[in-house]
C-alpha cells in the first residue's frame, strides 16, 4: 500500500461520518421525529418546531383554512392548516374527529391559544384513521347519541336563523331533527344558496341537545352534501293581501325597496308594490349577507309575523330567500 493512502478502517470511518452528516440534514416525516407531549408546550416556545401526536377533538373553518383541536394525555393544542397546506395534507375527509395525527410544525400563539402551524401539508400524517361514522335513520336518534358523530340523510322542511347561524329542520320517513349550521360553516359552503327548504341533504355531525331538542351539528362545510337542490312552491301574494290572518304563513312577495332601517338585531326593509307596502325583517345573520338599497327590485320568501306591539313583518330565514332582480 502506498504511503499516505487511507486504510480500509480509515475509509470506513469517513463513510460513517458522511452518513451521519447526510442523515442529520435530511428531512424526516413527523412519524420519524421525537414526539413532544402537548402539555409541555408553552407560549415561550413560540417560533420553535415540535412534533406532536394527538386525537382530533373538533374542527372549524376560518376564512383561509381549517383549525383542528387535537389532544393527547397531557393537553390540547390547535392545528392550523391554511388552504395551501390543506391541499397537501391527507384531506378534510380523513382529518375528522377521532383520527389520530402526527404533526410537525412551528409553535404559535393566537389570542392566547397555543397553535402548531406546519410548513407543508405533508407534515401532517394520519397515525390512526377515525372510526367509521354511524349512519342512522333520523327516527333512530336518541339522547344516548349525544356527543356521537352520526350520518343522516333527509329533506329540509323548514329554515330559520339565530344570532350565530342557521337552523334547518330535516326529515325522512322515520322522523325529523334540527341541523344547526354555524356561520363559519355556512360561509364555507360552495353553494350556500342550495341549503334551503326542499333540498335533500346528507349530513355528518355531532349530536347535541339544545333545551329538550336533539340537534346535529356539522363541524365543517364538507360534512354537508346537497343530494338534490331545493325546489320550492310558495304562494305569491300582493303586499296588500298580507294581514294578521297570515301569521306564520310562508309567502312569496315582490316589489321595490322603499327604505332600509337598521335596528339592534338587523335591518327592517320597507317593500312597496303597486298595491301597498310591507316591512321585511332581516336579522343580522341574514342582513350581513344581503346588500339592499333603496330602488332595488327584489323577490322575497319569508314567514309572516304579526304582533300587537310590532305590527306585521315578513321575516327572512336565509340569505338566498332574497333575490335582487336586474
Amino acid at each position: 500500500m502506498k504511503a499516505g493512502a487511507p486504510g480500509l478502517a480509515h475509509v470506513a470511518v469517513l463513510i460513517a461520518l458522511a452518513t451521519i452528516i447526510i442523515t442529520s440534514w435530511a428531512p424526516a416525516h413527523a412519524a420519524e421525529k421525537v414526539i413532544t407531549p402537548i402539555g409541555e408546550i408553552a407560549a415561550e416556545h413560540k417560533g420553535k418546531f415540535v412534533t406532536v401526536q394527538g386525537a382530533i377533538l373538533s374542527e372549524r373553518r376560518f376564512k383561509s383554512g381549517m383549525r383542528y383541536l387535537i389532544e393527547d394525555d397531557t393537553g390540547k393544542i390547535t392545528l392550523v392548516l391554511f388552504d395551501r397546506q390543506l391541499r397537501q395534507a391527507p384531506g378534510p375527509d380523513r382529518l375528522t374527529e377521532g383520527a389520530i395525527v402526527n404533526v410537525t410544525g412551528k409553535v404559535d400563539v393566537f389570542r392566547k391559544e397555543l397553535q402548531i402551524v406546519p410548513v407543508r401539508g405533508t407534515d401532517v400524517l394520519i397515525a390512526k384513521p377515525a372510526p367509521p361514522v354511524r349512519s342512522l335513520p333520523i327516527g333512530a336518534l336518541t339522547p344516548a347519541d349525544v356527543d356521537r358523530v352520526v350520518a343522516l340523510q333527509g329533506t329540509v322542511t323548514e329554515a330559520a336563523n339565530f344570532p350565530a347561524g342557521f337552523k334547518f329542520r330535516m326529515a325522512d320517513d322515520t322522523g325529523q331533527v334540527t341541523v344547526t349550521v354555524f356561520e363559519n360553516v355556512f360561509d364555507s359552503l360552495a353553494r350556500p344558496q342550495q341549503l334551503n327548504v326542499g333540498a335533500m341533504l346528507s349530513v355528518t355531525g355531532k349530536v347535541d341537545v339544545f333545551g329538550d331538542e336533539l340537534q346535529v351539528v356539522p363541524a365543517s362545510a364538507n360534512r354537508i352534501h346537497v343530494v338534490t337542490p331545493p325546489v320550492r312552491e310558495t304562494k305569491a301574494y300582493a303586499l296588500s293581501q298580507i294581514s294578521g290572518n297570515n301569521h306564520n304563513a310562508i309567502v312569496r312577495v315582490a316589489g321595490e325597496v322603499a327604505g332600509v332601517e337598521a335596528f339592534a338585531h338587523g335591518s327592517n326593509v320597507l317593500l312597496r308594490d303597486e298595491t301597498g307596502a310591507q316591512w321585511l325583517r332581516l336579522y343580522q345573520v341574514v342582513a350581513r349577507r344581503v346588500e339592499l338599497k333603496v330602488g332595488d327590485r327584489i323577490e322575497v320568501i319569508g314567514r309572516v309575523k304579526a304582533a300587537k306591539n310590532k305590527g306585521i313583518a315578513i321575516e327572512v330565514a336565509v340569505p338566498a330567500d332574497v333575490q335582487v332582480k336586474k
